[in-house]
């Protein structure tokens, strides 16, 4: 018989980061084929927009989990566990008090739990209170902890109470054959530069640093495009206005949420992917493996695991976004290229396809067996 492997994660709706991620793991066809699987959907929010609002249906939707893992727990019976695991705030109070079933469980039955790390601010989180140290501390005692890069390690130097620390990099789906992509770079014109943002439409994640750049270069032949769904009203009616009181609109097209063929399109007429990211928390950004396997290079912060994705080869990694026009300037002279995306592209299929990260994934498993 197949190990018993309980997996506790976000699912897609709402589409963010982790949500994919679990969406991958849940559909992933290596993983079942080595273990007797069970999932179980961690339901938290509606939308991105309530992600960090507090909502009474949000502790009903918290006892429902432990719950529903407890019964898991009693009658599915283990040997392991998978959990996507929060940094801070509401979401970390939630999983501590849903670990206490398989803390309770684990004095009676063995059972390898696995704590899986979406995000970063782990030590920013545990700085400001011993409270919140000590009950972090106790929440990672004797697990296996899952990180997406070396890089992320030191967030979790001070609650080092884990039992094995393990590494597993973000993938994304491949749309093409090696022929197909071929065909599609020797088609592409590198002349009109198209440059993408996108994400979340998040001011911490960059968009408007992207839009101020759109001004600084609208006398040149560079268009830029926009996709996202908002989650402030305040914030879009900003950008929109930005856009008209600088004569942007003909430089400047905002797409909403993409996805699909839609998503799709953007990517494969686009030449550079643009994310100056300051957001606390941002990790693995799952967008630039995106642009990677369409063959675009990126610019981006060193924030989290990017430094890690981009080398010097594959985009440009600035530590300060007032940068921006200069690592512009830089990547239009040396990554302006068809060498350049067939590059990016490689740099996707060794490191960061739905190949990897599935056998990846089964590597983790396979630890403290």
């Amino acid at each position: 018989m197949k190990p018993r492997l309980l997996c506790v994660l976000h699912r897609s709706p709402p589409a963010h980061g982790a949500a994919k991620v679990g969406d991958m793991i849940a559909e992933s066809e290596a993983l079942k084929e080595e273990y007797d699987c069970k999932f179980i959907t961690i339901k938290s929010a509606d939308g991105l927009e309530d992600i960090r609002k507090f909502k009474f249906k949000k502790i009903y939707l918290m006892i429902a989990l432990y719950f529903k893992v407890m019964v898991a727990l009693m009658t599915f019976r283990p040997q392991k566990l998978y959990f996507t695991a929060s940094v801070s705030g509401l979401p970390f109070y939630r999983d501590l008090f849903v670990s206490i079933s398989w803390k309770l469980y684990k004095l009676f039955v063995p059972l390898e739990v696995y704590y899986h790390y979406h995000t970063k601010g782990v030590n920013h989180f545990v700085s400001n209170s011993t409270l919140n140290l000590k009950l972090s501390r106790f929440f990672l005692k004797n697990i296996n902890l899952v990180l997406l890069s070396p890089l992320l390690k030191d967030d979790f130097e001070k609650v080092a109470t884990y039992k094995e620390l393990l590494f597993l990099p973000n993938g994304v789906e491949d749309n093409y054959t090696s022929e197909s992509f071929v065909n599609y770079i020797d088609k592409k014109s590198f002349e009109t530069i198209n440059i993408l943002y996108l994400s979340n439409m998040m001011k911490s994640k960059g968009y408007f640093e992207v839009l101020k750049l759109s001004n600084k270069t609208k006398n040149e032949p560079i268009h830029y495009h926009f996709a996202g769904g908002w989650q402030s009203a305040d914030e879009e009616k900003e950008f929109f206005d930005y856009i008209e009181e600088n004569n942007l609109s003909s430089k400047v097209t905002f797409h909403g949420f993409v996805n699909g063929e839609q998503k799709q399109e953007l990517f494969e007429k686009s030449h550079f992917f643009i994310f100056p990211t300051r957001y606390e928390n941002e990790a693995f950004p799952l967008s630039i493996l995106e642009a990677f396997s369409y063959g675009l290079p990126a610019i981006s912060t060193d924030e989290g695991s990017i430094p890690f994705i981009i080398d010097e080869k594959s985009g440009i990694v600035i530590d300060d976004t007032n940068k921006l026009p200069e690592a512009l300037a830089m990547a239009k002279e040396s990554l302006l290229n068809k060498e350049t995306a067939l590059y990016c592209r490689q740099r996707y299929l060794e490191n960061f396809n739905f190949e990897s990260f599935h056998q990846n994934l089964v590597n983790v498993f396979s630890t403290s067996k």
